[in-house]
């Protein structure tokens, strides 16, 4: 199975897209995006969903305004990140410069 890191790097990789490893490099590895900017293909971050408060812990690949594709505790799927839940840790959008 995959957790949520290697499922985006695993989706990247099939479109020639080399990314780090961990959420945490992810997050480094991207561009910010403001909400009002975020596109399909965009990732959003997640920090504290284990380990410390500020660590980015969990990373999905947007679908539109109110749905992520990630692998999580349910399962790989298609999540709404608009939840409580999500909101509660939500970190930030990143976008991938296709040239790196």
């Amino acid at each position: 199975g995959f957790d949520c890191s290697g499922l985006m790097q695993w989706s990247f990789k099939r479109a020639g897209i080399n990314l780090p490893r961990t959420a945490q490099e992810q997050y480094a590895f991207t561009q910010r995006v403001p909400a009002s900017d975020v596109k399909a293909g965009d990732l959003i971050f997640f920090k504290g969903t284990y380990g410390g408060a500020n660590h980015i812990s969990h990373v999905g690949i947007v679908i539109n305004e109110k749905m992520m594709y990630d692998s999580n505790s349910s399962g790989i799927g298609y999540h709404d990140y608009q939840g409580a839940y999500w909101k509660s840790h939500f970190a930030g959008f990143g976008r991938i410069d296709p040239t790196k």
